[in-house]
């Protein structure tokens, strides 16, 4: 078969590659579709699709548009308003900053009219939802869209992550579905089906990672049971399988740390979680190196910056940071672990930390996995990073993360941590519950647990990715279903027609994703007619006055002209004369002239 994988970006290769390599080595012709343009890629992201393509001479990389015609901006506020929506609801009351990301991204105008500038109830945002779905059936096919399809010719077409704000990919789904082929969304990651925008329309078929999110794709999305299946995480396979690259000393030695000490893995998390988390860091690493107990005080920090944070990654750079000794910073800018020395320099910090920090992290999934401790702290500072996500309380319920309260105990907690730790603090001694995956400690036999029930929710023994494999195989030979759209009508698509074309005008007033105030032009006319700057030589104020001065001098001028003219022979005699004696207009500078005339 020929499979369309559609990928907002290329760094979506990190979830999906051994799923391409897998339909791959099964004969299947793979084309990858990617929005963003490849050179926006880090280069860790380029170097693993270039390696990709070099091993499936099958798989084929493809720039596809996001849709481009005239409708493109009224498409894109109906899809955004409909996201924005589901934050009306209550369970989302305390997750303010998922709700202003979404705000941001609805023209101000349009969310004034909705919601009349502050929340609505829940019976206005469905009454809202369920308009944006009949403009969503109303719109027309982009050519461009429908261009990839005949070009690509697919048996089957999946997407991910489909659930960004106004993603441009329900339009693949769309065009696919006309043209009677099955279709599905690759659900990326533990969080994505709480914290950004909803299901737009019903695809085939939804894969998840486990039962949680097979009930999410049903309470919050609208998703029919029959359509969701739950195949495991199958961006996590090679964890199971992995081993430490180099031993605890030799890994310590690489870093510049001595390996006679114990070992700290703190995580950063993405910048939508914690923006600028450097701050938080200065905070625990002051609290850790007062600590009363030696060996907190003596451990070595690894500080392990988000992949996703290279665009704030001077954070890292922090004087305050770097006057810390036995700590450092790797990798130095991020970088997602595509590459086979990214992962092994992640997947050592994890195995030889004696216990992993953070505040709201996938690195918590993948220390479960190797069987390491996580730890956090609740408290102001980081309660809209952890409370203002809804996925984060599947580390507490899970037991993948302990949380504190206050500083002091989660200062507590690591240091009653290290004392079980035998001598140096290394998870590697052979203590009874120290941590290794095959250990059948009490500690590790509940984690194992919780590990099975999220991550490989078919069994441990079983990775997800030949599952997902084999679902899409199924999915390829399954009858397209129905969409769960409103039929779409021609009417209201002319009458939306106008509002399209309005939206286009409008368009200027964004930077990005979001929009500003007022639209550019709108700011200069404001500008030009505000008495307030009527300073500014733009101001329309400024240049009437300007005007009038110049235009009373002038007549002052000509009417000296006639007289100067009978003193003097030369007419230029007779136009200095003239200008000197009609003086500076009000408000302007003296003239450089002579003062008199003859």
């Amino acid at each position: 078969m020929t499979l369309l994988l559609l990928m907002r970006n290329l760094m979506y290769l990190r979830n999906y590659e051994g799923l391409v390599r897998t339909l791959a080595g099964r004969g299947h012709r793979v084309v990858i579709g990617y929005e963003d343009a490849r050179d926006k890629a880090p280069p860790e992201i380029k170097q693993a699709a270039d390696a990709l393509l070099a091993d499936c001479p099958s798989v084929e990389l493809l720039g596809v548009p996001a849709r481009g015609d005239a409708w493109r901006v009224l498409a894109h506020q109906a899809r955004v308003l409909r996201d924005y929506t589901r934050y009306q609801h209550p369970r989302y009351a305390q997750a303010t900053r998922c709700a202003e990301r979404a705000a941001s991204l609805v023209h101000p105008a349009l969310r004034q009219l909705a919601f009349g500038g502050a929340p609505g109830s829940t019976e206005r945002a469905e009454r809202l939802a369920g308009l944006a779905q009949r403009v969503e059936a109303a719109l027309p096919e982009d050519p461009a869209i429908a261009g990839v399809l005949e070009r690509v010719a697919p048996d089957l077409v999946l997407v991910t992550p489909l659930i960004d704000f106004g993603s441009s990919q329900i339009d693949y789904l769309k065009a696919a579905a006309r043209r009677g082929l099955p279709t599905g969304l690759l659900v990326a990651s533990w969080d994505n089906l709480t914290n950004k925008g909803l299901i737009p329309v019903l695809p085939d078929r939804v894969f998840v990672w486990n039962a949680d999110q097979v009930e999410e794709a049903i309470e919050l999305h609208g998703v029919p049971r029959a359509r969701v299946e739950a195949t495991g995480a199958q961006l996590f396979d090679d964890w199971f399988e992995r081993r430490p690259h180099r031993d605890r000393a030799a890994f310590c030695a690489d870093l510049g740390l001595d390996p006679g000490r114990p070992l700290l893995l703190y995580t950063c998390s993405s910048i939508f979680i914690s923006r600028l988390e450097s701050a938080f860091l200065v905070r625990w690493l002051t609290a850790l190196r007062a600590s009363d107990d030696p060996q907190l005080r003596e451990a070595g920090v690894i500080i392990r910056p988000h992949p996703g944070s290279t665009k704030r990654a001077a954070q890292w750079n922090d004087p305050r940071i770097a006057a810390f000794d036995r700590v450092v910073v790797r990798p130095a800018s991020g970088g997602y672990p595509v590459t086979e020395e990214n992962r092994r320099l992640y997947f050592d910090s994890i195995h030889h930390a004696a216990a992993v920090v953070g505040i709201n992290t996938s690195a918590m999934l993948e220390a479960a996995i190797i069987g390491r401790p996580c730890f956090t702290i609740r408290d102001a500072e980081t309660e809209q990073a952890q409370d203002g996500m809804l996925h984060f309380a599947y580390l507490t319920r899970y037991g993948f993360v302990r949380p504190a309260e206050t500083l002091d105990e989660h200062l507590a907690q690591l240091a009653a941590t290290l004392r079980a730790e035998p001598g140096d603090g290394s998870p590697d001694d052979g203590s009874p519950d120290d941590g290794d995956p095959d250990d059948g400690g009490p500690g590790n036999q509940a984690r194992a647990a919780s590990v099975e029930a999220f991550l490989r929710p078919h069994g441990l023994e079983r990775p997800a990715t030949p599952l997902l494999a084999d679902a899409v195989e199924r999915l390829a030979v399954a009858k397209p279903l129905d969409q769960g759209l409103p039929t779409a009508s021609r009417g209201l698509r002319l009458l939306l027609w106008p509002l399209a074309r309005l939206f286009l005008l409008l368009d200027a007033q964004r930077t990005g994703k979001k929009w500003l105030r007022q639209h550019p032009l709108l700011q200069r006319l404001s500008r030009g007619l505000s008495p307030a700057q009527d300073g500014h030589s733009g101001n329309l104020w400024y240049r009437l006055r300007r005007l009038r001065r110049r235009g009373g001098r002038l007549l002052a001028i000509a009417a000296r002209l006639p007289g100067a003219l009978l003193r003097h022979r030369s007419l230029d005699a007779a136009k200095r004369e003239a200008v000197a004696r009609a003086g500076p207009a009000s408000g302007d500078p003296p003239s450089g002239g002579r003062a008199g005339g003859g």
